[in-house]
């Protein structure tokens, strides 16, 4: 399915945890469907990309805890000035909000949507907080996990009609990458710690997306040259990536499933670490 990039790839979790049905409204009480397929206008997206609500809700399933000290400090955000620091760590700090409240952490949700609300000024996206009052409507529903989720996924959906009002396709690119470098991240440390096994599988599944993030950038490198770098650093995420055994078996053989495969934890780990990497040089700025 040729979609749009989901600005907020990871907001998702909070929508839904076991299963796919978009949940988006605008009085936190009535489901609306705000997330059809649709293609991206000029220049042509030609990269398929998974449903960003299926990515996210498998990371949920997946058992994925909360540790405290994995998420961006928002302290950093006065060093994203320009436009393309701002949209990368826009899609940082959506992932770790998503992280904050599907694991109860409201009050750190909060602190990550109003730098995400800041950032988004410096994108021209003013009018997606200033509609609906979906920052009020976020901190009123913080003991309400169901609503929260409903305002998020509006979130998205406001800051991707923006978007394509203000012709800023190039735009979405940038923050998807910058999500999923630091839901990657977030995964990835995660696994370290507990060595949860269906962490792991979601983290498999989910590298399967980078080179399609990959081909979306390559479609707006042309107008935007900052893009060029974001791309050298994620093909370096997909060498890692395509050296793993299992991947390569999974390449070879198109008939087997991510469950047929098991990595270990000795050939996750240059992927891992990779994505540090990265993820560092993101947040620096």
């Amino acid at each position: 399915m040729k979609i749009r990039l989901a600005a907020l790839l990871p907001l998702f979790m909070l929508a839904s945890c076991g299963n796919d049905a978009p949940v988006a409204t605008g009085n936190d009480s009535t489901p609306v469907d705000t997330l059809t397929a649709t293609k991206v206008d000029a220049p042509e997206s030609t990269s398929d990309l998974p449903s960003p609500l299926r990515v996210a809700a498998m990371f949920k399933r997946s058992g994925l805890k909360y540790l405290p000290g994995l998420t961006n400090s928002d302290a950093n955000a006065s060093k994203y000035s320009s436009t393309f620091t701002s949209a990368e760590n826009m899609g940082v700090y959506s992932a770790d909000m998503a992280y904050c409240v599907s694991n109860k952490q409201s009050n750190e949700g909060t602190k990550y949507l109003k730098v995400i609300r800041d950032l988004g000024k410096q994108l021209n996206l003013n009018k997606v907080f200033e509609q609906s009052n979906l920052y009020d409507r976020f901190q009123n529903n913080l003991n309400n996990e169901d609503s929260l989720g409903k305002v998020v996924a509006e979130i998205q959906y406001q800051t991707d009609q923006q978007l394509e009002e203000n012709g800023q396709n190039d735009i979405y690119g940038i923050i998807f990458a910058g999500a999923w470098v630091e839901s990657m991240y977030i995964g990835g440390e995660v696994y370290q710690k507990d060595g949860n096994d269906n962490v792991l599988n979601a983290l498999l599944e989910q590298m399967a997306v980078c080179k399609n993030i990959v081909s979306e950038l390559e479609v707006y490198q042309s107008q935007n040259t900052a893009i060029a770098p974001l791309i050298a650093d994620l093909k370096q995420i997909q060498e890692a990536i395509n050296a793993m055994p299992s991947m390569k078996k999974l390449n070879d053989d198109p008939d087997l499933e991510f469950s047929d495969v098991h990595p270990t934890k000795e050939e996750i780990l240059p992927v891992i670490k990779k994505i540090e990497e990265i993820r560092t040089k993101i947040i620096n700025g």
